[in-house]
């Protein structure tokens, strides 16, 4: 839950107005907190906590927005921009599917979102 609140409180700064994202976050923390998400949206899923999942799901969409506008600043990352915005398509896609009560998509979809994003950018972009 403490993980949630980080996340939503980083989305929070975020809507507030145009962010910079290196100065108003530690990217290192925040992958942290990524990955940890990540296994949390499969384990509520697995347990078929879907309200957990859902809210889960919603802090890493937010997360990766703020990935994308980190790799955006940067300037010369034009493929992890690209990853974060299918992350958080894949994300929104976690969440439709528990919406609609498919489970076995959304773990589906968590699945390969775990395993598209250690593969993608980790190995590109870590450590920075």
């Amino acid at each position: 839950m403490r993980n949630t609140l980080i996340l939503f409180a980083i989305a929070l700064t975020l809507a507030g107005g145009a962010v910079s994202a290196e100065s108003d976050f530690d990217f290192e923390e925040l992958m942290n907190e990524v990955e940890t998400q990540t296994q949390e949206v499969q384990n509520a899923i697995a347990a078929k906590d879907f309200t957990t999942a859902g809210t889960e799901a919603k802090a890493l969409q937010n997360a990766f927005k703020l990935v994308e506008g980190y790799f955006a600043d940067r300037g010369d990352a034009a493929d992890a921009v690209a990853n974060a915005q299918d992350y958080q398509k894949k994300a929104q896609a976690i969440q439709d599917a528990l919406s609609t009560g498919d489970a076995a998509r959304a773990a589906d979809t968590a699945a390969d979102f775990s395993k598209q994003c250690r593969g993608a950018c980790h190995d590109k972009y870590k450590p920075l």
